[in-house]
């Protein structure tokens, strides 16, 4: 890596940071409220909210965010086909620990672990190789390492098949860190295991520096079957799943101006 590269590295870290908070819907919902109450136009404080009502009906549809859920998250092998890997490539966002109990906590994408399980109880997988440091701004919380002694303490994993990578904040270093860890171990091609929402940045990552991987995708938010609710009630909770995606959108645009897929 350049000079130049590793003095903007920093950089376009905070800057995807930033990113992802800007093109968030609450964010975008909240700033057309805040418009229009300051703006004195009665004009213009009508068509902000109403602009604030029609997307807060878009950001609630049940159907139209599965369907972009759908065409975004990438299709892959499924558990029945997956053949056998030396090493599955785990890429870390599942799991913390709580401050203030300090007890282990564990998110939506958990099942980045749980399914890696399953494929190494089933001998698909020989080893896991987890990647993931402290992606967040104010807190350093090695969640590799957290992942590997819960595996080895509650699911009597051996400790020896366990790699992990706690150096990496992004995806783009998951990829370049993983790398590290697959040559000492030489192995030429892996299972990659994420998130299908993340999946397309993680490949494109993998893909940029050489590692040749099968995708094994995770928590899928795509729906195949739908009903008559589904195009006209309206749920809070899709929202979340609008942040996801989008979060998603901005790591892809942040990651191409960066060069890294």
């Amino acid at each position: 890596m350049s000079g130049l590269n590793r003095k903007l590295k920093p950089m376009f870290f905070y800057l995807s940071k930033i990113l992802t908070f800007l093109i968030s819907p609450s964010v975008i919902l909240l700033v057309l409220l805040l418009c229009a109450i300051v703006v004195k136009s009665n004009q213009r404080k009508r068509r902000l909210l109403i602009s604030a009502f029609i997307l807060l009906l878009v950001f609630c549809n049940p159907f139209i965010i599965r369907n972009l859920s759908k065409s975004w998250e990438l299709k892959d092998t499924s558990f029945k086909t997956t053949q056998h890997y030396e090493i599955a490539v785990v890429l870390g966002g599942f799991m913390s620990r709580d401050e203030d109990s300090d007890r282990l906590t564990f998110g939506d994408a958990v099942d980045r672990m749980n399914e890696t399980l399953v494929l190494y109880r089933h001998g698909k997988v020989d080893k896991f190789l987890i990647s993931g440091g402290s992606g967040m701004i104010t807190k350093d919380v090695r969640e590799a390492s957290l992942a590997k002694n819960f595996l080895v303490k509650y699911c009597n994993v051996p400790d020896s098949v366990i790699l992990i990578d706690t150096l990496s904040r992004n995806t783009y270093e998951n990829a370049i860190e993983s790398k590290k860890i697959l040559q000492q171990q030489k192995v030429k091609k892996a299972l990659l295991v994420t998130s299908a929402f993340h999946m397309r940045r993680a490949k494109g990552c993998f893909d940029s520096v050489d590692i040749i991987t099968d995708t094994y995708s995770t928590d899928v938010m795509r729906k195949q079957t739908y009903y008559l609710h589904d195009l006209i009630v309206p749920a809070t909770e899709n929202i979340l799943q609008w942040e996801i995606l989008m979060r998603e959108v901005a790591g892809v645009i942040i990651y191409k101006l960066q060069g890294y897929n």
